[in-house]
């Protein structure tokens, strides 16, 4: 499956925002790792964008691969490889990977598609993963979205004064829609569309393939009527959620 709209928005998304810090890579890794929370060897990363994450995590593991969509992102990831990372062009849903890994990570933008591209994604995820393995995906927050149905704002307000986005969302099908265009330019404008699970609803879906959720991570949430980030919020109020998952043991 690959998206009509996912490679120029991502690309577009890419070129239009200022270099974020290394700091903030180092955090995330940081937290990964925790989240984990055990040694491991071997990590496979979806949608990697320029490599930026993998690069800081591959320090501490022995071996990573990183899978992402837009051609010249995987180029870059591939130019800043610091030796034991395989950068792949690709659409993670039909991509070909036969390693097996102690972890996969997806963070950020579960939910491009359907809702069976996802459960496709989820058996593949299943199906790179070693057996005592785990993976960590974020989810987005219906709720949260909802509230942020009509809000426009500037994405990077400090370095490119040009960009607008506006968020809108799809309550018959729980779809977050998130449109960038440049000033005067709202035609030309490009749109990501996001489907919004429940934490009841990525339960259900991952049991469908074989998974079990060990663990929810809330992450921030915007308060809309301020315009401010608060970094902690609840389940049912936070942007997106991180959730861990393992294999369902067998039944016998």
């Amino acid at each position: 499956m690959k998206s009509k709209w996912a490679d120029e928005f991502y690309k577009m998304q890419y070129g239009s925002m200022s270099a974020i810090d290394a700091s903030y890579y180092e955090t995330q890794a940081d937290e990964i790792m925790e989240q984990i929370g055990k040694p491991i060897d071997s990590l496979l990363e979806l949608g990697s964008w320029d490599g930026s994450l993998a690069c800081v995590i591959s320090e501490n593991v022995s071996r990573m691969t990183t899978v992402e969509l837009v051609k010249e992102m995987a180029e870059e990831a591939q130019k800043n490889n610091p030796g034991n990372i395989d950068s792949i062009h690709g659409s993670f849903y039909d991509v070909q990977i036969t390693d097996k890994f102690d972890a996969v990570i997806y963070i950020d933008g579960f939910g491009t598609g359907t809702d069976a591209d996802q459960l496709k994604l989820l058996k593949n995820i299943k199906h790179w993963m070693n057996d005592g393995g785990c993976a960590l995906i974020d989810i987005y927050q219906p709720e949260h979205w909802k509230k942020a149905d009509g809000i426009e704002m500037r994405p990077d307000p400090s370095n490119n004064h040009d960009i607008t986005r506006r968020y809108s969302y799809d309550y018959e099908r729980n779809i977050m829609m998130d449109t960038w265009w440049q000033a005067d330019k709202k035609e030309l404008g490009q749109t990501q569309y996001l489907r919004c699970y429940t934490p009841e609803e990525i339960d259900e879906m991952c049991r469908q393939t074989g998974l079990k959720v060990t663990a929810y991570f809330p992450n921030g949430a915007m308060d809309y009527g301020s315009m401010s980030y608060h970094e902690n919020a609840s389940l049912e109020e936070c942007m997106s959620y991180r959730i861990k998952i393992m294999k369902q043991p067998e039944t016998i």
